[in-house]
């Protein structure tokens, strides 16, 4: 924790300089970071409310599949570019780790204060469409950045492991986004879990997004406070994660410099 606030400033400039500069050279530059999670939202609310009419089994209106979908996607996509750019983080920053003696883990927590920021701004739109569109806030709302937090922790903790292991191995970082493409689709996410056979229900428990993507629809969807399980794993995977995270970098970090 030492080295993350001896270089906070770099982690948070680099984090910032990334969202100001991702769409360099577009007109619309910055504002891109709000227009496409507007779209995005924008895009679920007309097919799933209008267009398809899904309704949730356990909450009525026809807008609240499309509430329920931006919960558990947006997030998701956030978690997902955390891993994802994690993975890439020592390979796309190869010039700097060899002429700089900053360390390692550096690289990939600015990714993910990245991420976690362009996340921040997605669901702050979701917050003004919910009310927009069912008028409805609760307290457990107060919760939701703790939840993505831990979420996003979980996401650099993979993203340490996994970058430290591609410097290595370049097939991970090809095959990662097929991995996480299947584990979309075995969390409930464009789904309801209670479509589920009761074993796969049971089986949810494993999966290290549940308690995440599940939390986040139940206050956002129902006001519902996330149950103590759901924090207690939530709180396990974004510390465990990090940890083991730490030691693979840890055993490889003397090659890792000589081999990117």
């Amino acid at each position: 924790m030492r080295i993350f606030w001896k270089y906070r400033l770099f982690i948070w400039r680099s984090a910032i300089s990334d969202l100001r500069y991702r769409y360099a050279g577009s007109a619309m530059g910055v504002f891109w970071n709000v227009l496409i999670p507007l779209m995005q939202i924008s895009i679920f609310a007309v097919v799933f409310s209008q267009i398809m009419a899904a309704r949730l089994p356990h909450a009525g209106g026809t807008n609240a599949f499309a509430i329920y979908l931006c919960s558990g996607l947006l997030p998701w996509l956030g978690f997902s570019e955390c891993v994802s750019r994690g993975t890439q983080s020592f390979l796309e920053n190869a010039t700097y780790l060899k002429k700089l003696p900053i360390p390692e883990q550096i690289f990939v927590a600015q990714n993910a204060v990245g991420a976690t920021l362009s996340l921040g701004v997605s669901m702050s739109l979701l917050f003004m469409f919910t009310i927009g569109l069912s008028g409805e806030i609760t307290w457990a709302w107060l919760v939701v950045p703790a939840v993505i937090l831990l979420f996003q922790s979980f996401g650099f903790g993979l993203g340490l492991m996994l970058g430290s292991l591609n410097v290595f191995f370049r097939d991970i970082g090809q095959g990662l986004g097929i991995v996480l493409q299947m584990w979309m689709w075995l969390t409930p996410i464009v789904y309801v879990k209670e479509i589920l056979p009761d074993l796969f229900q049971r089986l949810l428990v494993f999966n290290p997004a549940f308690p995440f993507i599940d939390s986040l629809q139940g206050i956002i969807v129902s006001g519902l406070w996330p149950a103590r399980w759901h924090w207690g794993l939530m709180t396990l995977w974004a510390l465990m994660s990090p940890l083991v995270g730490y030691l693979i970098l840890r055993k490889l970090k003397p090659e890792i410099r000589d081999v990117i």
